[in-house]
């Protein structure tokens, strides 16, 4: 791999052979502990180094180290769990070591006025001087699920499903609320960084590392502003041409773009002129951040969506009514089914059912799922028909389950996806996790299914106009 390129500038950040953790404590109480508690957490393989002069025992059962400098071997990425007034003269300490990579916690740089913006100046030109990358500062760092890498101060973390969704976020918090409903959405993570203030690592630095990134599928952002719009734009249309990219921005309105100031230092402009631009470049705007996370998902399970045909079954009309209408509203269609295939259909449904696309089977299909296995198979054959939709209420362990596993198969059969809208709370249903094992994407409100899958055809359908 040429030094230059860019898996190999990020690789100490990403794939680091060692860690340090600058401020590491054994008071849990303190950042410094809840640091190395998760870069312990995430089951690193490499050398991991506890560093504080004020300790002369073990730190979470670790050998502690005064200074960077008093480290024996080499130091590939710093987590600087310490105030903003002491990451500077650590940071020189890194770049004496030859680290090439950091993660700096603290706020009070750029995002707190004249004074903060010299301090990240000073550290900027420091990292700038040995080529190491930072992350933030302000933020809550960095998570590679596929390398064991938890960077952050929440341990948790490690413990998130792996996958191919890898998410950007210039908010900690949001950053936080987007991996949150990834776990409740069971969204597999390959990266995600907090980027905070951007000091010397941009989104289209990230951009230009996930686009080549082997263990990256489908990429979010979370944007509040950026600084050299024109290379952000730029490697966001190369990326787009190779994954896809979801994005959800902020701070357009008066107070929201005050505060967006003062969180990360940032300012959006005219929501329309970003729109604009996101669209020219072939990103997919949500809505929310849970739109983003639920395309992400829909994104990362059912790319292979060849048309914008949805045929939809339902034992209960309300919910099937509300995706019908969300996406018709988005130009998405909801193709008649054929003669042939509605005298097929009719025969094995209730005799007061018809034959239509939407398809309303009535109870019977909550205790007879065969009927959704039978409809299905027959829709999918029609040639303008893309992908199908199931809408069931779970019995959340007490009733009929779906039969998820039987669903998936006709979809490979046909070779089209197949998405299941299956009422019921997330927090309690295991039939979720089962259907989404087996390969169907699964949402708990018709909602989030049709807006997901609004934004996956239309991407599908820009694919094919890009050739």
């Amino acid at each position: 791999m040429a030094a230059d390129s860019p898996l190999e500038r990020l690789r100490p950040l990403f794939y680091p052979r060692s860690i340090a953790v600058v401020g590491a404590s054994n008071n849990p109480f303190k950042i410094g502990f809840q640091s190395l508690l998760a870069v312990k957490s995430a089951g690193f393989e490499g050398p991991i180094y506890p560093v504080n002069p004020h300790s002369e025992e073990p730190i979470q059962e670790l050998q502690a180290y005064p200074s960077l400098g008093d480290i024996p071997g080499p130091v590939d990425l710093v987590v600087y769990a310490v105030p903003d007034e002491r990451v500077l003269p650590a940071l020189r300490d890194a770049a004496a070591k030859g680290a090439r990579a950091g993660v700096v916690f603290a706020g009070g740089f750029r995002e707190v006025g004249p004074d903060g913006v010299k301090l990240q100046e000073e550290l900027v030109a420091v990292a700038d001087s040995v080529g190491m990358r930072i992350i933030g500062p302000n933020c809550i760092g960095m998570l590679n699920a596929r390398g064991k890498v938890n960077a952050t101060f929440a341990a948790p973390l490690s413990w998130l499903p792996s996958g191919g969704f890898s998410m950007v976020s210039q908010s900690g918090g949001v950053g936080t609320s987007i991996l949150s409903l990834m776990a409740d959405e069971l969204v597999g993570a390959s990266k995600f960084v907090s980027i905070g203030n951007r000091a010397n690592v941009e989104f289209a630095d990230l951009l230009e590392y996930l686009a080549e990134d082997p263990d990256t599928s489908v990429i979010g952002l979370f944007m509040e502003g950026v600084d050299d719009a024109r290379r952000f734009l730029t490697e966001a249309r190369h990326c787009a041409r190779i994954k896809p990219i979801v994005i959800c921005s902020a701070g357009y309105t008066e107070k929201a773009a005050r505060t967006s100031l003062s969180h990360t230092g940032s300012v959006a402009s005219s929501e329309s002129v970003y729109a604009g631009a996101f669209h020219q470049a072939g990103l997919i705007r949500a809505s929310s951040v849970q739109d983003l996370v639920c395309t992400g998902k829909a994104l990362e399970m059912a790319r292979h969506l060849a048309g914008n045909g949805v045929f939809i079954s339902t034992h209960t009309a309300g919910p099937a009514i509300i995706i019908a209408e969300i996406l018709e509203k988005a130009g998405v269609r909801i193709p008649s089914l054929s003669t042939d295939v509605t005298a097929s259909i009719a025969s094995f449904i209730p005799t007061h059912a018809h034959s239509d696309n939407p398809l309303d089977m009535f109870a019977h299909a909550w205790t007879d799922g065969s009927l959704y296995l039978r409809s299905t198979d027959l829709a999918l054959g029609q040639e303008d028909i893309h992908c199908a939709v199931a809408v069931f209420a779970s019995g959340v362990g007490a009733g009929p389950a779906f039969p998820a596993a039987e669903y998936a198969e006709i979809g490979r059969k046909h070779g089209k996806p197949v998405f299941l809208c299956l009422l019921g709370p997330s927090a309690l249903n295991q039939e979720m996790a089962t259907a989404q094992a087996a390969g169907v994407c699964t949402y708990n409100t018709p909602e989030k299914l049709a807006q997901a899958l609004s934004h996956l055809t239309h991407w599908a359908e820009s694919r094919e106009e890009r050739g």
